[in-house]
């Protein structure tokens, strides 16, 4: 995960944006609004509220792109803010379902063959506490390093670390409680 700085692909589409250039802006939403989306829905959990995040945070891409310091990336600086106003939105609210509360997910037949992989995977994600959804979706779907997951949630480098490790203990946990082993995922 930790690899050195990189080119950013978004960098001049946001300078770009930074002069009015409205054709770069709406190539910088193309370019990364699935991305944010699946964030946010991984982050927030609710639908219904996921698209005005959306709309919310490329508001504020749009009015503050003159003000990116460059001191990430710039799909780190824009899920920054989407997260901002995702946790504003929920009321950064936090807890944790037990699996234990959802004896229907130990019920359900799991047919690997038939491609159900990720979506057992989701509900299994679903049921990890906010927390270690969003580390394990930046680190592994977002494919950021831990450097850059450090300064987007403004903690130490060492607790990326032990988050993710305990996020993918959780995953593992969740897991097996719907019937699955390590060697199902491969």
């Amino acid at each position: 995960m930790n690899r050195p700085a990189s080119f950013d692909p978004f960098l001049s589409l946001l300078e770009l944006t930074a002069q009015g250039d409205r054709d770069a802006f709406a190539c910088l939403y193309e370019q990364t609004n699935h991305r944010i989306k699946v964030y946010l829905y991984r982050l927030v959990q609710n639908k219904d509220c996921i698209d005005d995040i959306l709309v919310e945070t490329y508001t504020q891409v749009w009015k503050n792109s003159d003000r990116f310091k460059g001191r990430s990336k710039v799909l780190t600086w824009m899920i920054g803010i989407a997260r901002n106003l995702a946790l504003k939105e929920i009321g950064k609210k936090k807890y944790h379902e037990d699996i234990a509360d959802h004896p229907e997910i130990k019920a359900v037949a799991i047919d690997f063959e038939a491609g159900n992989r990720k979506e057992v995977f989701s509900r299994a994600l679903a049921l990890l506490t906010p927390k270690h959804r969003e580390i394990l979706d930046l680190a592994f779907y977002q494919d950021f390093a831990y450097r850059e997951i450090a300064h987007l949630l403004n903690i130490p480098e060492s607790t990326v670390k032990t988050r993710i490790f305990y996020a993918k203990a959780s995953l593992k946990t969740a897991l097996e409680t719907m019937g699955m082993n390590s060697d199902d995922l491969l």
